[in-house]
Formats: structure tokens, C-alpha cells, sequence
């Protein structure tokens, strides 16, 4: 276990200097002083001397540059870029737009790295397994490459397999950032406001997620179930037997790439149905099913010879419950209907708590503003995947909390939107939800739905009266008794005692420092002891000892930079 700990460590720091290489290559060498890298890796002088030299940036935009770094650190960082590219709440939406950017350009691996994870999660060969097996990869992307294979009972599949030793590296990587987002919250006062060790915390439990390929066989099964009467949209079949956590078989689809697609030659009415399958697809995931398809770009989407979609890569979904689906619609009907009051209170109903009464006042005005902006545009011609992005940043900028999920939702709408004006200039997503929001309106307002959610607020209700009695007497008890205790627990408070530690440790060495004179000089006058040059030796010592440890306090002083 230790020796896995010290291997670890060694490829953490060839990690990390590579990592300050590739910031400072594209001009982020202040960055490395900012968080004070220099100080808690190996290597410090050659750090120094070889990488911080040069702070000139270059004439590309900060998030440009960023975007290359990210694309250069590899998949880790490709994917926590990829997660920040939809929190426009975290960082600036310019920085959204370039992070959405964001691609996986990996080479394939090799076949003997195939065979070795097939191996080693089957305990036999693709040939073995498999009646043929395609020895050239179909797509290669950063968690790992698809082949074409045919099962021993006749079917044609396609086989994920994952690249070798990537979860050694992205747990390296992941040290790493949870590092540079401690030093984030130490040095950085801005950035500490946005939590960075909470993001890093929420990227590791999704990359974790995304690595086990098993997750997204599960997703697979659940977006094939909810759409198992669908005409229009094909999700393709997991084989179970021949998937494990490094390995995932589905059904092969046959089709056109939609990135193909759009440079072909079509009709238009068959571009128009396309358009509208794939729209109904992804509003019904929103809407209906509550379960959605987080990145619906063109190279997740196959288009069948019937003009049916098929939607592949299940890696990373977005979960909408029924509440938050039913807020969402309450917020599109108060945005058409110019409802500022209606828009408030849905905003408080997905939990971004404006309380700030001066807060509410600005907001509410700059939303009358922006509602102005598409006073006389009729509903046809708004567009959602313009309205949406300026609603989230209106709301960004007065610094209401938005829950992550609707960010992944408003790009799942923005992204098929995008797609659909492709295949048809004159499609209108807003338009084309609206049968979905009215079934959600219906179906809120049925009077079935209504009872059932009395009784059940009722059924809550009784316990709530049955347990007040109960916890009532048991209060009263213990204050009777004098056994009533109030547990209390600080927030934020931890810095502050560290201060305070460290200031009553300088006060008592400083103390130690001032006894050491004061006695040493009483030792001086009284000229006893053993002498050296007519002066006493434990007078001598005692000044020289407590002249090393008065410098060592100041330079302890100096190196905190606060006199």
C-alpha cells in the first residue's frame, strides 16, 4: 500500500511540472505565482528559473488560450472543461462559449491494448468471444475507442472498449486539481467565493461515474425503455453478457452520422422530419420523462433510413424530478406571459433564494427590461436558445444561485435548437415545446393529480401532528430536568482560530525570547560561573540562543508578508 502511495506521488509530480510547462507555454506563468505553485512541489529553483521566466501573454484571449491548455492537459481536463463550459454561473459566459468548444482530437490504441482489457474483463480474446472482431477502430475519443464486431449468435455490434491506465491517470489528475483548488481557496479571495474544492468535488464523482462503463450501459436501458413505443427515435440494445466496467456491447446502428448528414444532399421534407424527431426526442426527455441526453451534438446523433433518430454516447445524462419540471414550465409561461412576479417566484421554487430586498428590487428591473426586448416579437419568431442563455445571465450577473442541471438543460435545448435551424432555417423550438408544456399544464391542473397530491400532503401533514405532541412533552421533560442541551456548531470560524493560534504561538516565543534576554543579562551582571573574556558563558549562550530565535521569528514574520 506504501509503495503504491510513493508511486503515486512520483507520477503526481511529473504531472504537475508537466502541467506548468503547458500553463506557462500559453501565457499563464502569473497563474503559477498567484497560487504559489513554486512553493509546494519538487524541483523549485529549476521551476523558477526555466518555467516562471516568461509572463509576457500572448495576443489570443485568455479563454482561447485556456481552451488549448485544457485540450493539451488531456481527458481529465477536457472533461472538467466540458462540465464548466454549461456553469456560466462559475465563470464568465465567454468562457462558456469557448470551453463548449471543447473536442477530444486522441489517436487510437493499439489492438493489443484491446485485446488485454477484453482479457482482462472476460478472462478470453475478442476472437475467443467474439465470431469476428474488427481490428480497426470505428471513433477513438479520450475515454476509449469503438469496433465492430459480430456476436456468436449473428448479431452486429459495436464494442466500447477502454483506453489502458486511464483511471490511474485521471486519479493523478484528479490530486492535482484538488490541489490547485485548495491553493485557489488560500490565495485567490474571487475565486474562493465560487467553492473550488465543492466543483472539484462534483467533477470526481462524475468523471468516476463516466469511467465505469456499466453507468452508461444503464442509462442506455433506461432511454431505450422510455422511448420502447417510439416510431421516431432508436436507442440501440446493451448485451449484458458481453459488457463489464472497462467493456460495453450495444446493438450496431445503421446510419447516417448527423454530422455526415448535413453535408449530404436531402429533401427538404425529409430535413424537416428529422428536425422535429429529433426535437420531439430531446423535449421529451426534458418534459415527459424527466431524463435526459446532456451533450445531443451532431456526433451523438445517427439518422436512420426512415428519418428516425437514434441518439448514441450515454456517458453523461441530465435528471430534471417532477418539481423541478414543473418549475421549468411555470418559468416559460411567466417569461411568454411577461409575469415578473410569476418569474420570482419560480426562481425561488428552483432554490435560488433572493432574499436581498435591494437584490430583488434591480433584478426585477432589469427583467422588465429584458422582457421589453421581446414585447413585440411574436412567439414564433423568439428563439429559444437565445432567450434562455440571456435569462441565465441576467440572473448570473446579480449572482442568484441557478441549480447545475437546468445549466445542462438550457444546453441540451440550445444544442438540438442549433442542430434543427441547420436541417430547417424555418423550425422554432418554442413553438414546437408547446404541446409538451400544455400536457404538463393539463396534467398539473387534472383533478386526479390534485387528489392524489392532497392525500398526500395530508398524509404528511398527520404526521407531522402526531409527532408535535410527542416531541413537545419530550422537550418539556428534559427542560424540567435540566438535561436540555443545544448543540452548536460554527461555520467559517476555522481560519480565524488558526490566526488566533498562531498569533498566541508568536506571543509565547516571544516571551521564551524575552525571559532568554532578561535573564542572560541578570547572569551578565552578576558575573558567576565559568568565564570567557571576563564575561559569564551562560550569559553568553543565552544571548546567542535567543538572537537565533528572535531572527527565526522574524523571518517567520516576513515570509507571512503581514509586519
Amino acid at each position: 500500500m506504501q509503495l503504491r502511495k510513493i508511486g503515486q506521488k512520483i507520477r503526481d509530480i511529473r504531472r504537475f511540472n508537466q502541467i506548468l510547462r503547458i500553463l506557462t507555454k500559453h501565457g499563464f506563468g502569473f497563474a503559477i505565482q498567484q497560487l504559489h505553485l513554486e512553493e509546494h512541489i519538487i524541483g523549485r529553483g529549476i521551476i523558477k528559473t526555466r518555467i516562471l521566466r516568461r509572463f509576457t501573454e500572448p495576443l489570443e484571449s485568455r479563454s482561447v488560450r485556456l481552451r488549448k491548455v485544457l485540450e493539451e492537459l488531456g481527458t481529465t481536463f477536457i472533461k472538467f472543461g466540458q462540465i464548466l463550459s454549461v456553469r456560466p454561473d462559475l465563470i464568465p459566459l465567454d468562457l462558456c462559449n469557448e470551453l463548449s468548444k471543447l473536442q477530444d482530437r486522441v489517436p487510437p490504441f493499439g489492438f493489443e491494448d484491446v485485446k488485454k482489457q477484453i482479457k482482462d474483463s472476460f478472462g478470453c480474446y475478442p476472437e475467443e468471444l467474439f465470431a469476428s472482431f474488427d481490428q480497426t477502430p470505428l471513433a477513438a475519443a479520450s475515454l476509449g475507442q469503438v469496433h465492430r464486431a459480430q456476436l456468436k449468435t449473428g448479431e452486429n455490434v459495436a464494442v466500447k472498449v477502454q483506453r489502458p491506465d486511464i483511471r490511474k491517470m485521471i486519479e493523478t489528475d484528479v490530486d492535482i486539481l484538488y490541489t490547485l483548488a485548495q491553493l485557489a481557496s488560500r490565495y485567490m479571495q474571487d475565486v474562493k467565493f465560487f467553492n473550488p474544492i465543492g466543483i472539484v468535488d462534483e467533477f470526481s464523482k462524475v468523471i468516476t461515474k463516466e469511467i465505469d462503463f456499466t453507468y452508461e450501459a444503464h442509462n442506455i436501458d433506461k432511454f431505450r425503455k422510455n422511448f420502447k413505443d417510439s416510431a421516431t427515435v432508436h436507442i440501440p440494445r446493451v448485451f449484458w453478457d458481453y459488457t463489464r466496467s472497462r467493456v460495453v456491447t450495444t446493438e450496431e446502428i445503421k446510419g447516417i452520422r448527423l454530422n455526415d448528414y448535413l453535408n449530404q444532399p436531402h429533401t427538404i421534407e425529409a430535413k424537416k422530419a428529422v428536425a422535429a424527431n429529433g426535437a420531439d426526442a430531446v423535449l421529451q426527455q426534458i418534459f415527459v420523462d424527466g431524463f435526459f441526453h446532456a451533450d445531443p451534438h451532431p456526433g451523438n446523433i445517427f439518422i436512420m433510413p426512415d428519418n428516425a433518430v437514434a441518439f448514441v454516447d450515454f456517458g453523461i445524462v441530465g435528471r430534471l424530478d417532477e418539481e423541478t419540471r414543473n418549475a421549468i414550465v411555470s418559468l416559460l409561461i411567466a417569461v411568454f406571459m411577461k409575469n415578473i412576479n410569476g418569474i420570482l417566484n419560480t426562481l425561488e421554487m428552483l432554490g435560488t433564494f433572493v432574499e436581498d430586498e435591494n437584490t430583488i428590487r434591480v433584478f426585477k428591473h432589469d427583467i422588465s427590461d429584458f422582457l421589453e426586448r421581446y414585447y413585440d416579437i411574436p412567439l414564433k419568431q423568439a428563439e429559444i436558445s437565445t432567450i434562455l442563455p440571456q435569462l441565465v445571465d441576467l440572473m448570473t450577473r446579480h449572482k442568484l444561485k441557478i441549480p447545475p442541471q437546468f445549466h445542462v438543460l438550457i444546453k441540451a435545448i440550445a444544442t438540438i435548437d442549433g442542430v434543427a435551424r441547420q436541417l430547417d432555417p424555418e423550425f422554432n423550438t418554442i413553438a414546437h415545446s408547446r404541446p409538451f408544456v400544455e400536457k404538463l399544464v393539463r396534467e398539473r391542473h387534472d383533478p386526479k393529480r390534485i387528489l392524489k397530491d392532497a392525500a398526500l400532503y395530508s398524509s404528511e401533514l398527520l404526521d407531522i401532528l402526531k409527532i408535535i405532541p410527542r416531541d413537545g412533552y419530550e422537550i418539556v421533560k428534559k427542560i424540567k430536568r435540566g438535561k436540555l442541551k443545544i448543540e452548536f456548531e460554527h461555520q467559517g470560524l476555522s481560519k480565524f482560530i488558526s490566526e488566533m493560534d498562531k498569533s498566541s504561538n508568536r506571543i509565547s516565543f516571544s516571551l521564551v525570547i524575552s525571559a532568554l534576554i532578561i535573564g542572560s543579562s541578570l547572569i551578565i551582571m552578576a558575573n558567576r560561573g565559568p568565564l570567557v573574556y571576563g564575561f559569564p558563558v551562560l550569559g553568553i549562550l543565552g544571548f546567542v540562543f535567543a538572537g537565533f530565535l528572535g531572527l527565526g521569528l522574524a523571518i517567520g514574520v516576513l515570509k507571512s508578508g503581514r509586519l
